[in-house]
């Protein structure tokens, strides 16, 4: 492409005015050059500071998070002491509250003394120690105020680490200061995320506290030691002032100048500081300024070669013009000189390629106030190049020499342009265009990053948070009218996600993550926000609200959509979700109060039937805490040994003899009785408690059976939440080995609930076992999800008939002909029946005319202690003999 850079000289003048047009050009290319460099010093300052602003506020995202991790668990662990150390000793009260995570690495308990009295680090239980002199100690003696406290690093006396101590007091029942309850973090924890990203070789991160000591610090170079007292500093001066400051501040010790952002954390006497050495700030606007002195000179050269051949030669001069050309159109930028007349004698491809030019214009470029009119893909070229101001007058119109205008340009195609135009003494302007598109999306990526939840790209608890807020003014400056509800917040935790996690690993536990956010996303409307609390919880506002009868359509539509099977790496996976709905404004007019409200009727839909949905009452409050009073108090059971296994006999219908015992656990509570299993074993499924109580109850009835005469055997209920653990055949096949008892012997019972999530798995794992030589027993056949599938897929060995179908028995009804139909299946497939709940001599004879082989119940005895079946079989056997 040909471009009229420089017109040719035909006669001595002209050539006389190509000379004086080549030393202009000299001058304007290094005025470029030079207007280039302090621009690029100026902007590579805007983008430091920006960077430094960003991450300063991603850092204290995270901070904020880890903090609020953090206090919930002490709040957790003070509420459990509060409420638990007049009857419990702390030591116990340590070791039963479960408020570790990976960012709390101890837990602890200090006296009202100053003396620690339980840890879970170091030995157990853990030694007494004096702590009197300890700042996070001492801070709550005296005050009253119940505020967390943020400690100084330090090593602690037991784990003999590094650490941070999050504290909060504890009161007597009257009041009183009772002591510290203490939370211990790892200072890597705070920085360890950013250690595994790019800031730059230079780029550090560090926690500071407002007394100017700091909590924790990393990044590339490492940044300020861990526990370096401020004090004295510009760091501390800056922090003191109160306000969000970037600033320059010189290092007395290496004499580095750094460019460093202040950050305060929201709530908390916490700092966050980023820097940056400013050497590697202006690297970029330096290797640019020596890549155009480069040129500048290359160009010079040329120029002055161009000039000279030109006063003597003009085959020469057309030569050095040419390489100019080419030099100006390799260059990064486009540039075009607008002269005072509004002629454009410079303008290279990349320019016209920028601002979508046509060819054609190239070799006769018009006038641009003729090429303001030309149609491109961005619109009219006037609205991107203004002429040049009228020759005579400055650009500002206050008598200066020139002046630099920068504008940025978001074009329609999403290409953005930066444009700088200098405006020349002559009355001519040099405008330049590049393309910083990039740079563009590198920002926009690192401000997303502070608002969106990496693993789904949903939005995250902060958005999530500042969206209810929004809604909820919202909806409060309304005039009331007809409409009942205006908006609402649902609550959804997928159902047992933690199984799923620890069975499938947590590479399969993201993907499903990712699917069921994909799945929620494309429920929802679009004038919702949906977002990701973390976890396997999410969370949606729901705004504008039709009717209630509307949000539950969409609950249903939400659990629906969840619901339907998801396929990962060969993985059919099965999974619900369960919603809780708070609706505002009468369930409350704040965001706390809804998502507090939210939450209660969430743990409402997971004690009572997950899957579903249900809407916040008021009588929730109590049902949560009760069930979390039986939570807390099934774990001091188990913890304490306080379970006990009873034994009703299985006796055999034609020789009346005894042929077994089911093991059924008993909880009776010290204070209010027997508690049922009713009660307490769906709390246990949910919380994770089934697991080590299902591991116990199988271990207990084993080792008591191995004792018992003959070939008696022990039937044990298997929960479902079992058969997802990964060892459960290990765990089968260990205790029989420890206990001693022959496997054929054990006979685990399972309902039909369990083939709903995932059957093939569920066969794989009851084959094993059957291999193991273990029996197995199919528990309240009919009552559950029903299918002759599995009964010919895996031989059972026994089906217990439930006892929804003997009550009837009495009475001659309909159940005679289902447990007529049951017992026949079960003998042609080659097992055993088994009726429970026998409770008259009635059902017994119904039961035994119908072929039935086994039953148990009152009739022949409730389920009793262990001490009591030696006793029974010995006075069974004799009133066999009696009736003989």
């Amino acid at each position: 492409m040909k471009l009229p850079i420089l017109q040719l000289p035909k006669r001595l003048a002209e050539r006389r005015s190509s000379a004086i047009f080549g030393v202009v050009l000299i001058a304007v290319l290094w005025a470029g050059v030079a207007l280039k460099y302090f621009d690029g010093v100026q902007a590579d300052q805007r983008e430091a500071e920006r960077t430094n602003q960003n991450f300063a506020m991603v850092f204290e995202e995270n901070v904020l998070r880890l903090i609020g991790e953090i206090d919930k668990a002490l709040l957790y662990l003070r509420r459990s002491i509060e409420t638990r150390k007049d009857s419990t000793d702390f030591h116990t009260i340590v070791a039963t509250t479960d408020v570790l995570s990976e960012i709390i690495v101890q837990v602890a308990i200090i006296d009202a003394g100053g003396i620690m009295r339980a840890s879970n680090a170091g030995p157990q239980p853990a030694p007494s120690t004096d702590l009197s002199d300890r700042e996070h100690y001492r801070v709550h003696v005296d005050n009253p105020d119940d505020a967390l406290f943020i400690s100084r690093p330090l090593v602690g006396r037991i784990s003999g680490k590094w650490s941070v101590q999050f504290t909060r007091r504890f009161l007597n029942t009257d009041g009183t200061f009772a002591g510290v309850v203490v939370a211990s973090l790892d200072p890597a924890h705070l920085t360890q995320f950013y250690d595994k990203i790019d800031l730059g070789p230079s780029a550090s991160i560090s926690l500071i506290g407002a007394d100017g000591v700091v909590r924790s610090s990393g990044g590339r170079s490492g940044g300020l030691g861990l526990g370096t007292d401020l004090r004295g500093t510009a760091v501390l001066r800056h922090m003191l002032a109160g306000a969000n400051v970037t600033f320059d501040n010189v290092d007395p010790v290496t004499g580095e100048t750094r460019l460093v952002t202040l950050r305060k954390v929201r709530g908390h006497p916490l700092w966050v500081a980023v820097s940056v050495d400013k050497a590697d700030v202006f690297k970029n606007a330096l290797t640019t300024l020596e890549l155009h002195v480069t040129v500048g000179i290359l160009l010079t050269l040329l120029v002055l070669v161009a000039v000279n051949r030109i006063l003597r030669s003009e085959d020469r001069a057309v030569q050095k013009s040419e390489q100019l050309r080419l030099t100006l159109e390799h260059m990064s930028q486009g540039i075009m000189l607008v002269t005072k007349d509004h002629e454009i004698p410079v303008i290279n491809a990349h320019c016209m390629e920028l601002l979508d030019l046509p060819p054609s214009l190239a070799a006769h470029p018009p006038r641009l106030d003729e090429l303001a009119d030309t149609e491109t893909r961005y619109g009219k070229l006037r609205d991107i190049v203004a002429p040049a101001p009228p020759h005579g007058r400055s650009a500002t119109g206050e008598g200066e020499a020139r002046r630099i205008t920068v504008s940025e340009r978001l074009q329609p195609d999403g290409t953005v342009l930066e444009q700088r135009t200098v405006h020349l003494p002559d009355g001519s302007v040099v405008h330049t265009f590049t393309d910083i598109t990039k740079r563009w999306q590198a920002e926009a990526r690192v401000a997303r990053l502070a608002a969106e939840d990496p693993l789904t790209g949903l939005p995250n608890r902060r958005v999530f948070h500042a969206a209810l807020e929004q809604v909820g003014r919202r909806d409060g400056a309304r005039p009331v009218g007809p409409v009942a509800h205006d908006h609402a917040v649902m609550f959804l935790d997928l159902d047992r996600f933690k199984v799923i996690n620890d069975t499938l690993g947590h590479r399969i536990g993201d993907r499903l993550l990712q699917e069921v956010a994909q799945r929620l996303r494309g429920t929802v409307r679009e004038s919702d926000v949906l977002a990701r609390l973390g976890g396997d919880e999410f969370a949606v506002v729901v705004s504008p609200v039709e009717s209630r009868a509307a949000i539950e359509a969409m609950a249903k539509r939400l659990v629906e959509t969840v619901g339907r099977p998801i396929e990962i790496d060969g993985h059919r996976i099965c999974t619900t979700v369960s919603i809780g709905i708070a609706v505002g404004p009468q369930d409350g007019r704040g965001a706390d109060e809804l998502l507090m409200a939210a939450d209660l009727a969430l743990y409402a839909v997971k004690a009572e039937r997950r899957g579903t949905h249900k809407f916040f009452h008021a009588a929730m409050t109590k049902e949560v805490n009760d069930r979390r009073r039986i939570e807390m108090e099934l774990r001091e059971a188990i913890a304490r040994d306080q379970l006990a296994l009873h034994f009703q006999p299985i006796v055999d219908l034609r020789s009346g003899t005894v042929t077994g015992f089911e093991a059924l656990t008993r909880w009776h509570h010290p204070e209010h009785g027997l508690v049922p299993p009713n009660v307490f074993i769906p709390v246990a499924e949910d919380s994770g408690l089934i697991l080590p109580l299902g591991e116990w109850a199988l271990a207990e009835a084993c080792r008591r059976a191995v004792g018992w005469p003959g070939a008696l055997r022990i039937a044990v209920n298997l929960s479902p939440v079992q058969l997802y653990a990964p060892d459960l055949v290990d765990v089968v096949e260990r205790t029989l080995a420890a206990t001693g008892l022959p496997p054929e012997r054990l006979e685990l019972e399972i309902t039909e609930r369990v083939f709903l999530d995932d059957s093939d798995r569920t066969m794989r794992v009851l084959r094993r076992l059957k291999q193991a030589g273990v029996r197995i027993a199919l528990d309240d056949f009919g009552t559950g999800y029903s299918s002759l599938s599995y009964l010919r897929s895996f031989p059972f060995d026994k089906i217990k008939i439930d006892r929804a179908f003997v009550l009837d028995l009495d009475d001659g009804s309909e159940h005679v002909a289902i447990v007529q139909a049951v017992v026949q299946m079960a003998g042609a497939l080659g097992m055993t029946t088994t009726a429970e709940g026998v409770e008259t001599e009635r059902q017994r004879e119904v039961l035994a005319t119908l072929g039935c082989d086994q039953a148990q119940g009152h009739l022949f005895s409730p389920a009793v202690p262990i001490e009591a079946v030696a006793p029974l079989l010995a006075g069974w056997t004799h009133r066999r003999i009696v009736a003989a």
